[in-house]
């Protein structure tokens, strides 16, 4: 075991996240079925955050804000094939003024330049330790080990997420060879290999993202008969017929939509599959932490876990992220940082974009300019000594735009830039607002699987107009700053004479 006195003012940070891990499918969080033993203990000497959002789906716009601390509003990365601005300031160019070198083993979904938007990269500053991604390039690293270990591997790697012959979710590959149980590895191996210098890994697991099959014993831990069913209308039409937006929505034909995968034993499945998947997650979550003891670097080390977004698992006849239903953004937040009294559960509003300045604030490294979030260090205190927490609502947005085959556009009539929608979640109401369609509002307390829209009742045209002017607020309030501290100078001097002074103020 390493000296633990040897670097008494190291900081390491250790970034977990899991992809499309809904909050609610933990026991800390109150998940009745829940297997999560290891992450439940984490939230017990750390800090739950029991009300936080990622501010934007799926994937590479998730990432992006969760790495800049930024909304996507501002950086721009609108899908999943969009590159992101490699001149913005991020978690990793943040650190390293700090001397602490950020690596990734998993993957950021970030788009390399000069490709169709299927080659990945990492964002400007992070190292890529071990490269492991949903696509054939990201998953070669992986199959190498599963034939060094003498699994078949198919002619196309994407096969090897297909079902075992005969089943409908058993993996192809057991469960010590798993595609979590190699990032874990490779953690571990990263974070050993890193002893003699400060460090952020950036550990980023697939599950319980699709496609959902699950090595032995995990793709049977959970019974379809005990999950809970899907929160929705009575069909997809209904569901479509509540609004524009959800018309098409519910209508895509993507597989988040497809009607197999939509019945209620289907979904039943699919959410036995999902419970089992975080469990597997949360097993090797335990081998990370227990190395990170091993190691000595557990006393120097802020642990962080959370998600990209979260999963609507068959609720208002979709599957997967995105549009702007609350299981869809609400992911977990565990914040354990060695050198404070930790706070149980935290139940102020929080957003993705906190967790860059959190990071800072604790490493004591430079703070992201412009910002749109806030450090959560001072949330970890005690009730009495905490100061007043600037955000009292959530914001998230989406943009759902189809520069390929202009789908939505075509569908609801509609520009690429009128393609996407913000939400506002104050205390009582949800508020979503397009930009060129009607808006919706739902009241949490009444309807807290937000069924019912509001907006078109008369009584509500108050509450209708206060969201929409504080979201407005929101908006203006974080438009991008980046040369905003640019000031005009003096006219340089010409010839020999003295530089022409300045005019002087009007008042």
């Amino acid at each position: 075991m390493t000296d633990r006195t040897a670097t008494p003012h190291r900081r390491n940070v250790l970034l977990i996240v899991a992809d499309q891990l809904r909050a609610d499918a933990l026991g800390c969080y109150g998940a009745l079925h829940a297997r999560t033993p290891h992450l439940d203990a984490l939230a017990a000497r750390g800090t739950r955050f029991e009300r936080h959002y990622s501010v934007t789906a799926p994937c590479g716009p998730a990432r992006a804000s969760l790495l800049t601390g930024v909304y996507q509003s501002i950086h721009r990365v609108v899908s999943n094939r969009t590159r992101a601005d490699d001149t913005r300031p991020n978690l990793a160019t943040a650190l390293a003024p700090a001397g602490i070198a950020s690596h990734v083993v998993g993957y950021t979904d970030t788009v390399a330049e000069g490709t169709s938007g299927d080659a990945e990269t990492v964002p400007r500053g992070f190292n890529w330790h071990t490269r492991f991604n949903l696509n054939r390039a990201g998953l070669r690293s992986w199959l190498d080990q599963l034939a060094s270990h003498g699994q078949l591997v198919p002619d196309d790697p994407m096969d090897v997420l297909l079902p075992a012959p005969g089943s409908r979710n058993l993996a192809r590959y057991p469960a010590e060879l798993s595609d979590t149980a190699f990032v874990a590895d490779r953690t571990i191996a990263c974070m050993t290999g890193l002893q003699d210098q400060p460090w952020l890994i950036l550990a980023t697991f697939l599950r319980p993202h699709p496609p959902w099959v699950a090595p032995f014993p995990y793709d049977r831990l959970h019974d379809p008969a005990d999950m809970a069913a899907p929160l929705r209308a009575a069909s997809p039409a209904e569901e479509g017929r509540r609004h524009p937006f959800l018309r098409h929505w519910v209508g895509r034909d993507v597989p988040d939509t497809a009607p197999a995968d939509l019945t209620a034993e289907a979904i039943a499945a699919h959410r036995a599959t999902y419970f089992g998947l975080v469990s597997e997650v949360d097993h090797h979550v335990g081998r990370i932490l227990a190395a990170l003891e091993n190691l000595g670097r557990a006393h120097d080390t802020l642990v962080v876990v959370t998600a990209d977004h979260g999963d609507t698992l068959g609720d208002h006849w979709s599957l997967g992220t995105g549009g702007f239903r609350e299981t869809a953004y609400r992911v977990p937040l565990i914040v354990a940082a060695p050198d404070r009294r930790a706070a149980a559960a935290v139940t102020a509003p929080t957003e993705s974009v906190d967790v860059a300045p959190t990071v800072l604030d604790w490493a004591r490294a430079p703070a992201l300019p412009w910002s749109s979030g806030h450090s959560l260090l001072p949330l970890l205190s005690d009730p009495a000594e905490r100061t007043p927490w600037p955000r009292s609502e959530i914001v998230h947005e989406f943009d759902f735009r189809d520069p390929v085959d202009h789908i939505p556009e075509r569908v609801m009539s509609l520009s690429p830039q009128e393609c996407n929608l913000a939400v506002l979640r104050g205390p009582r109401f949800t508020y979503v607002h397009f930009p060129a369609q009607r808006p919706l509002l739902f009241d949490q307390l009444m309807d807290p699987g937000e069924c019912r829209n509001l907006a078109e009742l008369p009584q509500y045209g108050q509450v209708l107009a206060d969201c929409a002017r504080r979201l407005l607020d929101h908006r203006m309030r974080h438009v991008d700053q980046a040369r905003t501290d640019l000031v005009a100078t003096a006219a340089p001097a010409t010839g020999n004479g003295p530089a022409p002074s300045p005019p002087r103020r009007v008042t």
